[in-house]
């Protein structure tokens, strides 16, 4: 089962270019050294029977929560038992990974695929928490958007070329940067709207690919800005889409206390039996 579709190609200068959420390896960079450099990575495998479908990234925000694209689940899709959910890892099928299943997995209500893939972010739950303090630092619910040409990095295990399958390589790391609204748009002929935000470096033709849907942009200051949701093909040859953290913060707070509200159990309270005197007898 594919995840995404083509919805619109593009022309962009004298290059055919579609655009589709990234299915998956960062074109440019080089391999992550260690796990510990972003813990709060993991590999999100959809399953087709024995065969890998699909692959996504997901950033963990908390013990037993973490951020994904909404296009990475189709709607109707909630057999969960064939995604396989993957931390504390540095390839993206690793058997020394940690796995965790999931119990829910919360799209955004105005989640709209037909115009770009706008609001695209989920919320996912899973059973088995998440190993201590490993939760993405998240951009503040007042954030601002980032300068243009602004240096930011991007993780992920997407394909290295265009047509390249899936790998079971390491994950990898890009440097890339900030395009204003006005440059991004003239990059893919758009107008995107302010939940959105743009990164890639033409110039060297590094940034996301086949694979890295979900993969997190991170700012100078090692904060989680965006989750990417769309790009160009070929691969690097414009700036990629990201879904603006900061503009869903309090969505991803709300939802997270939501789910909080509803499973906990009600508080109860033990009555004490009143208390009793005993009655003496006259005396006589």
């Amino acid at each position: 089962m594919k995840l995404s579709t083509i919805i619109i190609a593009l022309v962009l200068g004298c290059l055919g270019a579609q655009a589709a959420p990234p299915d998956s390896r960062l074109i440019g960079g080089s391999d992550v050294a260690e796990i510990t450099d972003y813990p709060w990575v993991v590999s999100v495998i959809k399953m087709d029977g024995a065969n890998i479908a699909a692959l996504c990234i997901g950033t963990i925000v908390d013990e037993t929560h973490f951020i994904i694209p909404a296009h990475c689940k189709l709607v109707t899709d909630d057999n969960y038992s064939t995604y396989r959910v993957r931390s504390n890892t540095l390839t993206y099928n690793g058997t020394q990974a940690t796995t965790h299943e999931i119990t829910s997995w919360v799209q955004h209500e105005d989640y709209d695929e037909s115009t770009k893939w706008t609001n695209d972010i989920s919320l996912v739950t899973v059973a088995t928490e998440f190993a201590a303090n490993v939760s993405a630092p998240l951009a503040a619910a007042n954030a601002v958007d980032p300068a243009d040409k602004a240096t930011v990095t991007s993780v992920g295990w997407g394909a290295t070329c265009d047509g390249c399958g899936f790998n079971p390589e390491l994950q990898r790391v890009t440097d890339l940067r900030i395009y204003s609204q006005t440059n991004c748009n003239a990059f893919l002929g758009e107008g995107l709207n302010a939940n959105k935000v743009c990164a890639g470096n033409p110039s060297t033709q590094h940034g996301i690919c086949k694979g890295d849907s979900g993969a997190p942009l991170i700012d100078t200051d090692g904060t989680v800005i965006g989750i990417a949701s769309y790009l160009q093909y070929p691969c690097g040859s414009a700036p990629a889409v990201y879904t603006k953290i900061f503009k869903f913060r309090t969505w991803i707070d709300d939802t997270i206390a939501s789910q909080l509200t509803t499973t906990e159990p009600p508080e109860t309270t033990t009555t004490e039996p009143p208390e009793t005197t005993t009655t003496e007898p006259p005396e006589i």
